[in-house]
């Protein structure tokens, strides 16, 4: 890690970490305000930040500040780099800030259900889908949420809740995908939905267009 990085890095942590205190996050925010508006600095940090690789480069709460920094400024980070730190969080919202930011400059034409999760025009979600879906013989020791299904519907929620189009048709390949937790995962959806508003519930319907459960068997 580079000198101008590592201060960077002290920086972020003690203005997006909350157990330095509100006074400590302020003072650092803004004097990292002023060292962004020095000459040079904000070019060499975005360089700089485009050269991560490494979960354990930042903690938690850096990660978030620079994911949405990231976003903020249009500086895209490696996939390889986006999945690893999806598969090692397990905070909605910090996956729906990834998804956010791994799918922000993506060029996409809505294809609605014509696309499975393996074809998907983008290697992250094809990799937090497929992920989120494999499952080995021992599935309930390790299956997040005490569910088999429960990994990919904490997927289905960050797809649905960024809610970009490339998004929402990831969300309705990933409900018709065949495999073991698909009919606990599309129960999960439509408990969901059952639960919104009326005018919520058919808008969300209408853009996943997720295939309805009926008695034993699934149709689309």
């Amino acid at each position: 890690m580079s000198e101008l990085l590592a201060l960077a890095r002290d920086f972020i942590e003690k203005m997006a970490n909350p157990v330095y205190g509100y006074a400590t996050n302020e003072d650092y925010s803004a004097r990292f305000a002023e060292l962004l508006r020095s000459e040079g600095f904000e070019g060499r940090l975005r360089e700089e930040i485009s050269t991560l690789r490494r979960p354990d480069a930042l903690t938690s709460y850096g990660w978030l500040w620079v994911i949405g920094w990231a976003k903020s400024r249009r500086i895209p980070l490696p996939d390889d780099l986006l999945t690893e730190l999806f598969e090692e969080w397990s905070s909605v919202f910090a996956r729906c800030a990834i998804v956010d930011l791994a799918t922000a400059e993506l060029e996409y034409e809505p294809r609605g259900r014509d696309l499975s999760v393996q074809d998907f025009p983008s290697p992250f979600l094809v990799s937090i889908m497929t992920s989120a879906t494999e499952l080995g013989e021992e599935i309930y020791p390790t299956a997040e949420l005490g569910r088999p299904s429960g990994r990919a519907e904490s997927v289905l929620i960050a797809l649905l809740q960024v809610g970009r189009p490339i998004t929402l048709d990831a969300a309705s390949a990933l409900l018709r995908h065949e495999w073991r937790g698909q009919r606990q995962l599309l129960e999960y959806f439509w408990t969901l939905c059952n639960s919104l508003d009326p005018e919520t519930r058919e808008v969300w319907i209408r853009d996943v267009n997720p295939p309805p459960i009926e008695g034993d068997r699934l149709r689309s």
